[in-house]
C-alpha cells in the first residue's frame, strides 16, 4: 500500500507544468552591480527572445517527457484485443452418430486486456529513476546555456562601448597627426625639419587612418553578433551606455572558496551523470532475475449477440525467465559498468578542469586590474607633461609641434586607458562564467 501510495505521489509530481520561469539563471542581481540599467534590459531581451535559450526550455520539455513514459511502464497496460469474423465451415463433421452438416458462423470476441508486471526487485522504479536524472542533467545544460549566452552578450556588450570609445579617440588622433604635418611643413620651410619628418607623419596618418577602419569593422561585427544574440532580424542599431558613464562597482576578490565550483553546470551534470550510470549498473543486474506479470482478461466471448452465455473473465500471473539469451544480458551489465568507470574518470577531470578554468579566470581579472591601474598611472603621467609642455610654450620654450605630439601621446594613453578599463570588466565576467555563474563578490563566496 505505502508503495502504491508512493507511486502515485511520483505521478502527481511528474504531471505538474514545468516552471517556465527561469529569471533566476540570469543572476540580475549580479548584473546590477555594473549599474547600468541598458544592460539590464538588454539581458531581459536576450532572456525573452534568445533563440538558442527557448531551444534550450524545449529540451528540457522533451527530457521530461521521457521521464513521463518511463514512469507509464510502472502503470497497468490496459487495452483492448478484440475480434469479429465470419467461421466457415465447408463439410460435414460426423461426432458418432451426430452429424453436423456444413455452416458458417459469426465469432466475436470483445475484451479488455490488462498486464501489469509486479516490480518485486524496482527495476521499472529505478528506470523511471534513471530517466529523472538524465532530466536533472539537462536542467544543467539549460542553465549553462543560459550562463554563456549572457556572459556572452554582456562582454559584446562592453567590448562594443570601448570600440565606440576608441573610434572617438581615434577620429581625434587623425585631426591632431593632420596638425602634425602641418607643423612638420613648418618648420620644413624654416628649415628645422627634413623631408623625411613630414613623409614619416604622412605615413602615421595612413596607419591612423587604417586603425580607425578596423575599429568600425569590429564595430559593425559586434553590433551583428549582439543582434543575433537579441534575435533582432532587423540588425539595427543596439542600445548601450557611454563609456565615461560606465561606474564599475566590482571589487577583484583575493581568492574564491573552492565550493563554489561545485555549483557549476558541468559540475553537476557530470554528478548526475555518475548517478544516472549507477543506476543503469543495477537495473542490468536486475534483468537478470525473473520476472512476474498479471496478466487478464474481461468482456465478450460468443458466437452470437443474443446468446446469454458470452461473458469472459480471466486473471493470472505469467513469471518468464530469459534462461539463456547467448550472453546479451551478462554483457549488457559488464557494458554499463564500463560506462560507470569512464562516468568517474570523466567527473574526475570535470573537477580539475573547473579548478583550472576559475583559477585562469581569477589570475587574468588580478592581472587587468594591476594594468588597469598601471595605465592610469601613466595617463596621470602624460597629463602632467602636457601641462609642463603648455607651460613651456607660454616661456616659449616649446613649439606647437611639441604641444601637438605631446597631445598625442596624452590621447594614445587615454586609448590605452580604455582598453585596459574594459579588459578588467570583461574578466570579471569571465570569472563569473567560470565559476558557474556565481556572483564572486559575494562574502558567502570568498
Amino acid at each position: 500500500m505505502k508503495k502504491l501510495l508512493f507511486i502515485l505521489l511520483s505521478f502527481t509530481l511528474i504531471i505538474l507544468p514545468a516552471n517556465a520561469d527561469n529569471t533566476g539563471y540570469l543572476n540580475l542581481p549580479f548584473w546590477n552591480k555594473f549599474n547600468d540599467e541598458t544592460l539590464i534590459n538588454n539581458l531581459m531581451n536576450v532572456y525573452q527572445n534568445n533563440h538558442d535559450l527557448k531551444a534550450a526550455v524545449i529540451k528540457v520539455n522533451e527530457a521530461n517527457r521521457v521521464v513521463k513514459m518511463a514512469f507509464a511502464n510502472e502503470l497497468p497496460h490496459i487495452g483492448f484485443d478484440g475480434y469479429v469474423g465470419e467461421i466457415f465451415n465447408s463439410s460435414d463433421e460426423v461426432f458418432g452418430d451426430i452429424r453436423i452438416p456444413d455452416y458458417t458462423e459469426m465469432h466475436y470476441l470483445l475484451p479488455l486486456t490488462m498486464n501489469y508486471e509486479i516490480d518485486i526487485w524496482g527495476e521499472n522504479r529505478l528506470k523511471t529513476k534513471s530517466k529523472q536524472k538524465q532530466f536533472e542533467a539537462v536542467k544543467e545544460d539549460e542553465r549553462a546555456a543560459y550562463i554563456y549566452i549572457t556572459s556572452a552578450f554582456a562582454a559584446d556588450y562592453f567590448n562594443l562601448i570601448r570600440t565606440d570609445k576608441l573610434i572617438q579617440y581615434q577620429k581625434q588622433q587623425i585631426d591632431l597627426q593632420n596638425q602634425i604635418i602641418k607643423a612638420y611643413e613648418t618648420r620644413y620651410k624654416l628649415g628645422t625639419a627634413t623631408l623625411s619628418d613630414i613623409e614619416n607623419a604622412q605615413k602615421n596618418l595612413t596607419y591612423a587612418k587604417e586603425e580607425l577602419q578596423k575599429l568600425l569593422e569590429h564595430q559593425d561585427t559586434l553590433k551583428n553578433q549582439m543582434s543575433v544574440l537579441l534575435s533582432d532580424k532587423s540588425f539595427g542599431d543596439i542600445q548601450r551606455t557611454d563609456f565615461d558613464k560606465l561606474n564599475i562597482l566590482i571589487t577583484i576578490p583575493d581568492s574564491i572558496k573552492f565550493e563554489v565550483l561545485d555549483n557549476r553546470p558541468d559540475r553537476v551534470k557530470s554528478e548526475l551523470d555518475l548517478e544516472r550510470i549507477g543506476i543503469d549498473v543495477k537495473v542490468a543486474r536486475r534483468d537478470l532475475l525473473p520476472k512476474f506479470i498479471i496478466s487478464g482478461n474481461i468482456g465478450f466471448n460468443m458466437y452470437s449477440i443474443s446468446s446469454p452465455h458470452n461473458f469472459l473473465a480471466d486473471l493470472g500471473i505469467v513469471p518468464t525467465w530469459d534462461l539463456f539469451m547467448g550472453g546479451r544480458k551478462i554483457q549488457m551489465l559488464k557494458l554499463q559498468k564500463d560506462k560507470y568507470d569512464v562516468a568517474i574518470e570523466h567527473y574526475e577531470k570535470t573537477i580539475l578542469t573547473s579548478i583550472q578554468e576559475s583559477n585562469d579566470a581569477l589570475y587574468s581579472l588580478k592581472t587587468a586590474g594591476k594594468i588597469n591601474s598601471i595605465t592610469n598611472d601613466r595617463l596621470k603621467t602624460d597629463e602632467r607633461e602636457l601641462l609642463r609642455t603648455e607651460i613651456r610654450q607660454d616661456a616659449g620654450t616649446a613649439d606647437n609641434l611639441d604641444l601637438l605630439l605631446h597631445k598625442q601621446r596624452l590621447l594614445t594613453s587615454k586609448m590605452q586607458t580604455v582598453s585596459a578599463k574594459t579588459n578588467e570588466i570583461i574578466s570579471g565576467i569571465n570569472l563569473y562564467q567560470a565559476l558557474g555563474g556565481a556572483d564572486f563578490t559575494s562574502a558567502e563566496n570568498l
